[in-house]
């Protein structure tokens, strides 16, 4: 169980974390076409659920795609859906949202979606800094350094107790 100081410095990783994360979404540029960001929605849909051991990230499921790419004939993707993308990003074609739609859809089921050409499969780096290993190996060291600041105020407090 955390003591309260340990809840406080959780709390503010697990915050700086939700906050790069989003901020990486709004602004990162995985392929050509520049950030993921169209809608707001991928960026809102990001929330902190703490649990008793920590925190967990969460955030609308199709943020897997823009990490790994969607492998040629593995796209879940609609018309409907593209067509709303198309329309959100915005993009300017000389043919109707719904043909662009159709054929964005035909060549993503045939090529994979852009991230997936563009990386080739390979982890398109959306989310590594956020999620960068020495951010978190400098928490569980601050947390660390915390548990033992508690644990020799405890041992000080009952000697302490014990001489009196």
């Amino acid at each position: 169980m955390l003591n309260p100081s340990e809840k406080i410095l959780l709390k503010n990783f697990a915050e700086e974390t939700k906050r790069l994360i989003v901020q990486a979404i709004k602004s990162k540029k995985i392929t050509k076409h520049g950030s993921v960001n169209s809608s707001g929605r991928l960026a809102a849909s990001v929330e902190i659920r703490y649990t008793d051991t920590g925190f967990q990230i969460l955030a609308n499921d199709y943020i897997i795609g823009l990490i790994h790419g969607v492998k040629p004939g593995e796209s879940t993707a609609t018309v409907a859906d593209l067509s709303r993308w198309i329309e959100e990003k915005p993009i300017k074609a000389s043919i109707p949202t719904g043909s662009l739609a159709a054929l964005m859809l035909r060549k993503q089921k045939k090529e994979g979606n852009m991230v997936w050409r563009t990386h080739k499969g390979a982890n398109s780096g959306l989310l590594s800094e956020p999620l960068d290993d020495k951010r978190f190996t400098s928490f569980v060291d601050l947390m660390a350094s915390q548990a033992v600041e508690t644990l020799s105020d405890q041992i000080g407090e009952a000697f302490q107790f014990q001489a009196a």
